[in-house]
């Protein structure tokens, strides 16, 4: 299937809509304060409504096993399974993750990141349940593409209305499910009052605030605080979108944290789940039939987590396989985030690696390094909009996946797209609108 649009009315339309998007909150805020526009992709990413529903339950698979094993990891796992899974965290994080597994609900959302290999399958390269961000992000690109896209076909505005409509938000489905969690609770309003807690300064303020206002204009109270103004028994939700090492455990949201069984709180603090040693011990539950069946590992679940990309806690018996296949492998800390200390064998020389190898095998912190089945992607051409103008080039492009456990589940899916195999989307990257190919094809 051809492109929708090509040439100058491609980028007419990339225009329009990355200035739709800006407006709206797609932006980063520095720590100086400065306010940086995300380049947006000209070029959307176009996908059938049956492969958006299998990556969205592949996901949700991948989100249910690896909370079924976090709870045996803790409960019967090795020392370094314990270390991974609760050394890199002290102080109200620590004393708030140790009542997770209380929580009615210790996942409401969560993102799974993949990566298409050379054959366009997904590969699911790590799972975010921490702050599963960009609901609004992935709303503002693809909606905004659409109107321009409607009106350079000349469309109606009721057409255009019902593309939009056809297409499916993001953050509807976050707001679906945190409601169906508040009545799970008990709460028996039928629109309770949202607190979206961050940092100050959170660098996705933009974001947060176009999350607010879809709330209110649902009819919602809300409002977008940080910590020491949230007052947790004047909401009926806490939406948490801070992590808890930057709360003052002195303050009453701190209380709040620590205390998830009688707040609603979405997501508890829940950062355990995100370890890579988690995932690499889920993917050796595959194949491991005796660590799935002490998991509690559904058929499903165990056949998604034979599907991850070979993953394994890096230890000694590991590094020479690591050393005599460089180019196949990636080095991960198991607790780290933001694309941080991740290493590509295939970007470094023979030298480099091994040394690279030395050092991880050496930094046993927090449980550590994974090592990983590098999947390799194609870069495909993509016009960057930025507010300097179009920038042409090659690309790389993930694709992360909303799921959920709750009793309604988040699902739609981000693209984020970068230069580097690594995805950076201010570091020469950007999102690329999402679209379901019927909608695409209404405005070929």
């Amino acid at each position: 299937m051809g492109p929708i649009f090509e040439g100058k009315a491609l980028v007419r339309v990339g225009r329009a809509a990355a200035e739709r998007a800006w407006a709206g909150g797609m932006t980063v805020l520095r720590p100086d304060g400065s306010v940086v526009p995300i380049p947006l992709v000209a070029e959307p990413e176009v996908l059938s409504r049956d492969a958006l529903a299998a990556v969205a339950r592949e996901a949700q698979l991948i989100l249910s096993g690896a909370v079924k094993l976090a709870r045996t990891l803790l409960a019967s796992g090795d020392a370094r399974d314990r270390e991974a899974l609760s050394d890199p965290f002290s102080g109200l994080e620590a004393e708030a993750m140790a009542r997770l597994f209380d929580a009615p609900l210790p996942v409401m959302v969560a993102r799974v990141d993949f990566l298409a290999d050379e054959d366009r399958v997904p590969r699911a390269l790590e799972l975010n349940a921490t702050i599963p961000a960009m609901p609004a992000y992935a709303d503002l690109a693809a909606f905004s593409w659409i109107s321009a896209a409607a009106r350079e076909r000349g469309l109606s505005p009721r057409a255009e209305r019902e593309l939009l409509a056809r297409c499916g938000s993001h953050m509807e489905r976050l707001r679906e499910a945190i409601v169906a969690a508040w009545r799970a609770r008990g709460g028996t309003r039928e629109r309770p009052s949202i607190a979206v807690v961050s940092r100050p300064g959170d660098a996705q303020s933009g974001e947060l605030r176009r999350l607010v206002a879809h709330f209110r204009q649902l009819g919602h109270e809300a409002a977008h605080l940080v910590p020491a103004e949230c007052e947790p028994e004047r909401w009926d939700v806490l939406y948490r979108h801070v992590w808890g090492h930057r709360v003052d455990p002195a303050s009453s949201f701190a209380r709040a944290l620590r205390d998830p069984v009688h707040h609603v709180i979405l997501n508890p603090v829940n950062g355990l789940l995100e370890a890579k040693a988690l995932f690499a011990r889920l993917s050796e539950a595959g194949e491991d039939g005796a660590l799935a069946a002490r998991a509690g590992l559904d058929a499903e679940e165990r056949a998604a987590a034979a599907r991850l990309p070979r993953t394994r806690r890096l230890d000694a018996a590991l590094a020479p396989r690591l050393l005599a296949e460089r180019e196949r492998w990636v080095l991960k800390r198991s607790w780290d985030y933001g694309g941080k200390s991740v290493h590509l064998g295939a970007e470094l020389a023979p030298d480099a690696w091994e040394r690279t190898v030395a050092d991880a095998l050496a930094d046993v912190r927090g449980g550590g390094f994974v090592a990983q089945e590098r999947i390799f992607a194609a870069r495909r051409p993509a016009t960057r909009i930025t507010p300097e103008g179009p920038v042409r080039g090659e690309l790389y492009r993930d694709l992360s996946t909303y799921c959920g456990l709750g009793p309604s589940r988040p699902d739609g899916s981000v693209v984020r797209a970068a230069a580097s195999p690594i995805v950076n989307i201010l570091g020469g990257g950007g999102l690329a609108p999402v679209l379901p190919d019927d909608v695409a094809e209404a405005l070929r």
